[in-house]
């Protein structure tokens, strides 16, 4: 058996230090960057570089970027694509200021991700050093430490990947002395780190028993049951497990945007997705429901559409790996606290054989009511006009994309056209930002990384790409072949069509949503990637099949009508189809 010595290529005859595992801070970092099995992480300068020289020939992507958000971003679509914790490295100041804001989208969404800054060291602290600026990384991790000595860097980055990956998971940051990576030390005894913490869940807990058996008896004897998946559902892997209790209790699933993929969307049990960006359709059907059992889920307001759907009066069945969650937001709770595949699994267990004649009355009612939604929208699936209908391109990409494709979407109007008329197949095959306008691209970038075998597809507006644009550049340079699909109406169009209700007559009110005409694609070809300019629906698929087959990114700049309106709750009856903001009893 090599040791950790051998395997760095180190001198191991004796010499002034004694013992096997010695080394400086910079070769057991590397090799415990190696150990995580991670594909690549990403990085700002200047800080690690000499564990980055260490790692050149690991064949691990050592991605520089333009921005320590974006590069935040990019280890949460890797973490999320590859099942493993991703890694951030950023300077200490204002590269931490700027890392910061890329936490909070993987702090709502449960990725684990850890990220590394410097600090000033202690003989300057306080000393009006250059760059010497104090973030408190605390109010978007799990795990927040400082290493100011080598001898604890074993341990306290040995509990970042523990805290990240068990439980709730959620990112950890941890401030690092730079000068730790030329300190030698002898590391013996110094493995705070099993196998099992570089993958995630790291553990899988049962539910109790009894609570099983109940939550079945009580789905049974339901007349209008429900299952509701949250993003916990895909971070557990339990789209099996879903769709076999649908299918033994005969019940209807729906989804949030994080749990797209709990389900095949084209089975006939599911309806597709809920919350504020969702078909009404399914809504309604929640909205009736006597028993709900919510999978994974934080039932926040996006799912609940404020609190309001279901209504207080429904009995709520709650799966969750945090024991704090179920009951926090609904009433008139059964808990299951843990991990969402085991229980499900128990579940299916109790359920015993499939009852084929079960709630048939109700799930007739389901299907005619996702059914008539599709009809409702069959003018914009179809339509060949131009600018192209966003629900058209929705439906067309899906058609193009293989099985195995990841897409990433934006918040806002994307989120809401690639969720409801998105059918995805089962898997981890869809990404939703928790809200952060601008993570989509980032993260297709960062999800290619992590599984560079699979197609990741980024889903924006132009306002989203713009954001970090720059990071065309990094694909380039890095052979990241991801691909992005722009929804281009020249304009932050959700906002346009929210002052054209209220503010249509004040001044100069364009200004404050639109923009100029921009061609993404010529941007992207000046940048040494693939541009392709889709103005004609019939060139959807051509365009999709092309960005496939190429070796380097491809953006495909799609320009959509203006004038579209997304299936957003408190849109509804606004921008081309007139009207003012919908009152509360109709926003589903």
């Amino acid at each position: 058996m090599t040791t950790m010595r051998e395997r760095l290529g180190l001198d191991t005859s004796e010499g002034e230090v004694q013992g096997d595992q010695v080394m400086n801070g910079q070769q057991w970092l590397a090799e415990t960057i190696r150990r995580s099995g991670i594909k690549g992480f990403f990085f700002m300068p200047t800080f690690l570089y000499p564990t980055m020289v260490e790692l050149a020939d690991e064949g691990i992507k050592r991605v520089l970027g333009h921005s320590e958000k974006a590069m935040a971003y990019m280890a949460d679509g890797c973490a999320q694509a590859s099942g493993r914790p991703g890694l951030v490295i950023t300077q200490g100041g204002p590269g931490a200021c700027n890392l910061l804001s890329g936490f909070g989208d993987a702090w709502q969404s449960g990725t684990p991700i850890i990220g590394l800054t410097t600090y000033i060291p202690t003989a300057r602290y306080r000393g009006n050093s250059y760059q010497e600026v104090y973030v408190d990384f605390s109010t978007v991790t799990k795990y927040d430490a400082e290493v100011r000595d080598l001898s604890r860097l074993p341990d306290l980055l040995g509990e970042a990947y523990r805290e990240v990956t068990t439980g709730a998971t959620r990112p950890a940051h941890l401030y690092v002395e730079g000068s730790i990576e030329t300190v030698q030390m002898d590391f013996a005894d110094k493995d705070f780190l099993d196998e099992r913490y570089f993958t995630y869940p790291a553990f899988r807990p049962r539910a109790d028993d009894e609570d099983v058996a109940q939550a079945v008896e009580e789905l049974r004897a339901a007349e209008r049951p429900i299952i509701v998946c949250g993003r916990g559902a895909i971070i557990s892997g339990a789209w099996d497990e879903v769709t076999m209790l649908a299918e033994r209790l005969q019940i209807p699933v729906t989804c949030s945007l994080g749990g797209k993929g709990s389900i095949d969307e084209h089975h006939p049990l599911s309806l597709g997705v809920e919350g504020s960006y969702r078909r009404s359709s399914t809504m309604d059907m929640l909205e009736e429901a006597d028993v709900a059992l919510f999978v994974g889920s934080h039932a926040g307001g996006a799912t609940t559409l404020l609190g309001t759907i279901p209504p207080p009066t429904t009995r709520i069945i709650h799966i969750d790996i945090d024991p704090a969650q179920p009951g926090k937001n609904m009433p008139n709770t059964l808990p299951l606290f843990g991990d969402a595949k085991v229980v499900l699994g128990q579940m299916v267990d109790a359920a015993g054989a499939e009852d084929a004649g079960a709630n048939q009355e109700w799930i007739k009612r389901c299907q005619e009511s996702r059914e008539a939604w599709w009809q409702e929208h069959e003018a914009e699936v179809t339509s060949d006009q131009t600018p192209i209908r966003p629900e058209r391109l929705a439906v067309e990409v899906a058609k193009a994309l293989p099985d195995d494709a990841i897409v990433c979407a934006d918040t806002g109007y994307a989120a809401a056209w690639s969720g409801a008329y998105m059918d995805l197949p089962a898997g981890k095959n869809y990404l939703a930002c928790e809200g952060t306008l601008g993570w989509a691209f980032p993260a297709a970038i960062g999800a290619k990384v992590g599984a560079p075998d699979r197609p990741a597809v980024a889903w924006c507006g132009d306002g989203g790409f713009m954001y970090h644009m720059a990071e065309v550049e990094t694909a380039v340079r890095n052979d990241i072949n991801a691909i992005a699909i722009v929804l281009n109406n020249h304009a932050l169009v959700f906002d346009t069509h929210l002052l054209q209700a209220f503010w249509s007559a004040s001044h100069d009110v364009d200004l404050l949503s639109e923009f100029k005409e921009t061609n993404f694609a010529k941007i992207t070809e000046e940048l040494g990637g693939n541009g392709i300019r889709v103005t004609d629906p019939a060139k959807i698929g051509d365009a999709v099949d092309q960005a496939l087959h190429n070796d380097k990114l491809t953006v495909i700049d799609v320009v959509v009508d203006h004038a579209a309106v997304a299936p957003v709750a408190f849109m509804a009856g606004q921008g081309s189809r007139g009207g003012i903001l919908s009152d509360p009893d109709k926003m589903k």
